[in-house]
């Protein structure tokens, strides 16, 4: 009764309820500019992961600083061709005195809490008193006072730092506050350099929030350019199969309704987005699109019926159903991803599966009605269909023997399969800050990664001439595996040194209170707190490590900090920052996966068999879903694609998604198995009818899905092959494998 007076409401006033629904589109897509991208990678960790803990713990201790960094590279051109060039120098100062200086001077707040560079080493050593300076508040012009000056401790201990042993690199590091506004300082820094007036040397700017805000940025650009290519794909795929443009705006019109909706929602109630979120944009398209093709396509198919109340009465009894079992199952994939403990999992399967619930209720609303609106008709015809739905019913035993012979070979290669966090392969290649990061990378430091232990003992422990003795011997045994380690114990302690109190006293009350600089990390408070009882050990790590080697590099790491004894009750932390946190992550993946895998697999059945009222239909529905996922693991190694914060999450989507194809190809057999057909012709008909709409069903989730592929991004680049892939092997698996289990003597 319910539907029929959906049906009739939808016959005989279509205009009304498209009106009306899209009012209330507007009002929910009203609240997207509430959101927000961000890229900070330590948020795939969960909050009481011990190595977040650890690294928060030393952040709030030490005051580790957010930074911008001015890359400074002197080129060719010049003589002497490196930064100790003093028009180089020159050209730094300036930046720093635009930036920091002048605004101070005249009491402004320029939110930055300090900034180092070799240009300012440069001016405080020359502002020294005669004989050791001039005395002078400037860059020395003699060249003579620079290479004097660059051979004295305060400068030649920041080799490697601020500037390359080759002196052809050089940077500015500059700490921003806290509570300052970041978006401001970076613009400044940006026109501080734009307008810098000479062009002595090449600048760029990295670091932490430049970088970050870029891929923000970029992310959000990429919204924009995703929405219209993947509306051109698709187009390109209904054009083909429908030959009407009638056809292409009911296809289109109920996923960009859903998108609206979704994303005003998440600007409601969760606007935090992350680098997957791109995704949803192309998955909602693509499987939106889906869900009106095959309503459509039964009002297509269901002509005879001239009674438009009777014709939207039945298509939504019939297709309607198969399309809200459909729906269940998707959110039930995408709603796996929940449960993760990796908070942008967490955020991506909420945005899908409400994304997915709006493309159900914007297709089973504004189809019925643009149908009758546009009084649609297909007109499009694939040649030679119905021969394949004769050579799937003919071939299905060959078809299940290949089906099983490649389950087989993807698992002898399941443990080939392997896990990879790069946070390169998560940013865009062409973005100027990303490359800056590259280089900056590459040129200093072991490749730049913040990484660090923490040393606590009893107060004032840390002036006992043993405890420096077990952080040295400790620092050297890391060194040995190939590791760049500093600490306080570095400038306390030489080789056959014999320490005394009194002179440790003296040196640590010097690095108390004193910026130290390492990398793109500032630390406010020093590298040892006020009452001597904490300091960190700082760890760069060489690029080019694979994940396993990366890996067995922090747990050697580990077990030395484990081993060593430190007096006074001292005690030595795992290792935490940039590169621990990549390798905690890693090692979620594939617990994650297989957790959200097998509740995904759970709630779809137990959705199949409610729905279905029979465990026969439901286990049999879920056959092709096995055979894919058993496959996946084949393609990742053929493919060379590994698990990553991105792919990770393709299981759980194709649970959702390649159900879909069983859930249509069983729920038309059942139908017309009640109409008196014997089994091989319902399998026929269901091959040849729903199977059809089944190719372009997923030819445009391919569409939508490839729109991503123009995203210069690697890992997003590997989610959409395999995507792709999955999906296609989805749909051949209903119409190939499945028919063959209709066969069977226990399916009534």
């Amino acid at each position: 009764m319910m539907i029929k007076t959906v049906a009739t409401l939808f016959a005989k006033k279509p205009r009304t309820v498209i009106l009306v629904f899209t009012l209330f589109t507007i009002l929910i897509g009203s609240q997207v500019i509430n959101l927000y991208m961000v890229s900070d990678f330590s948020s795939y960790l969960p909050r009481d992961d011990p190595v977040l803990k650890l690294w928060n713990k030393i952040n709030k201790e030490f005051e580790i600083g957010d930074t911008i960094i001015v890359l400074i590279h002197q080129d060719d051109s010049r003589d002497p061709n490196d930064i100790r060039d003093y028009d180089v120098l020159r050209e730094m100062d300036g930046i720093c005195r635009v930036l920091y200086d002048y605004p101070r001077s005249q009491g402004k707040d320029t939110g930055i809490a300090s900034i180092k560079s070799l240009s300012v080493l440069m001016r405080e050593e020359n502002k020294k008193a005669p004989p050791l300076g001039h005395n002078l508040d400037d860059i020395p012009i003699d060249k003579k006072d620079i290479y004097s000056y660059m051979e004295r401790p305060s400068i030649s201990g920041m080799k490697g730092i601020l500037y390359t042993n080759d002196f052809k690199y050089a940077v500015i590091i500059i700490q921003v506050k806290k509570d300052a506004d970041y978006d401001t300082v970076l613009l400044k820094t940006k026109e501080a350099i734009k307008h810098r007036g000479t062009k002595f040397a090449n600048m760029s700017i990295t670091g932490t929030i430049p970088m970050q805000k870029a891929i923000q940025q970029n992310s959000m650009d990429n919204f924009k350019i995703i929405f219209p290519v993947s509306i051109l794909f698709i187009a390109i795929v209904l054009l083909y199969f429908h030959r009407s443009f009638k056809g292409i705006i009911i296809a289109f019109l109920p996923p960009i309704y859903a998108i609206v909706l979704t994303f005003g929602t998440l600007g409601i109630v969760a606007p935090q987005l992350s680098m997957i979120s791109i995704a949803i944009v192309a998955l909602l398209m693509g499987l939106g699109v889906d869900y009106s093709i095959h309503l459509m396509n039964r009002f297509a198919e269901e002509k005879k019926i001239e009674d438009r109340i009777n014709k939207i009465e039945k298509v939504l009894k019939s297709t309607g159903k198969a399309v809200l079992l459909s729906t269940v199952t998707t959110v039930i994939g995408f709603a796996s991803l929940m449960i993760s403990s990796m908070s942008p999992m967490v955020f991506f399967g909420f945005g899908c599966a409400i994304g997915i619930l709006f493309a159900f209720i914007s297709a089973m609303i504004l189809v019925p009605c643009l149908v009758v609106a546009l009084n649609f008709t297909k007109t499009g015809r694939i040649p030679l269909w119905k021969k394949f739905a004769s050579f799937a019913v003919n071939n299905r035993k060959r078809m299940l023997f290949i089906a099983v012979f490649f389950a087989c070979m993807s698992i002898v290669v399941l443990p080939q399969v392997k896990t990879d966090v790069n946070y390169f392969d998560m940013a865009p290649k062409n973005i100027s800050e990303v490359n800056s990061m590259l280089e900056y990378s590459e040129k200093f430091g072991n490749g730049g990664n913040f990484n660090a232990f923490l040393i606590e003992t009893d107060p004032h422990g840390l002036e006992d001439p043993q405890v420096i003795n077990a952080i040295y011997n400790m620092s050297e045994r890391m060194r040995v595996k190939g590791v760049t380690v500093t600490s306080i114990a570095d400038p306390l302690k030489q080789i056959n040194d014999v320490l005394s109190m009194n002179l440790i006293v003296e040196k640590l009350a010097n690095l108390t209170d004193a910026d130290k600089i390492f990398y793109d990390k500032i630390f406010k408070e020093g590298l040892i707190n006020k009452d001597h009882s904490k300091t960190l050990g700082v760890v760069s790590i060489p690029i080019g490590k694979s994940m396993e080697e990366l890996e067995s590099l922090i747990n050697e790491i580990n077990s030395i900090a484990d081993e060593t004894v430190i007096p006074h009750n001292g005690k030595v932390s795992h290792l935490t920052g940039q590169n621990a946190i990549n390798v905690a992550v890693n090692n979620k993946l594939k617990e994650e996966q297989t957790r959200s895998m097998i509740l995904a697999l759970i709630l779809v059945l137990a959705a199949l068999i409610l729905v279905f009222n029979s465990s026969v239909y439901g286990f049999l529905t879920m056959i092709p879903v096995f055979f894919v996922l058993i496959w996946e693991p084949g393609f990742l190694v053929a493919s060379n694609i590994p698990l990553s914060p991105v792919t990770i999450t393709i299981a759980s989507i194709m649970i959702g998604i390649g159900i879909d194809y069983g859930v249509h190809i069983t729920h038309r057999f059942r139908e017309e198995k009640k109409n008196g057909v014997s089994k091989t012709e319902a399998t026929m008909i269901a091959i040849e009818k729903t199977g059809l709409s089944l190719v372009e069903a997923a030819l445009t989730t391919v569409a939508g899905i490839a729109s991503i592929l123009i995203v210069n991004i690697t890992a997003l680049n590997q989610f959409v092959t395999v995507i792709i892939f999955m999906t296609s092997v989805s749909c051949v698996g209903a119409a190939l494998i499945l028919p063959v289990f209709y066969e069977f003597k226990f399916v009534k």
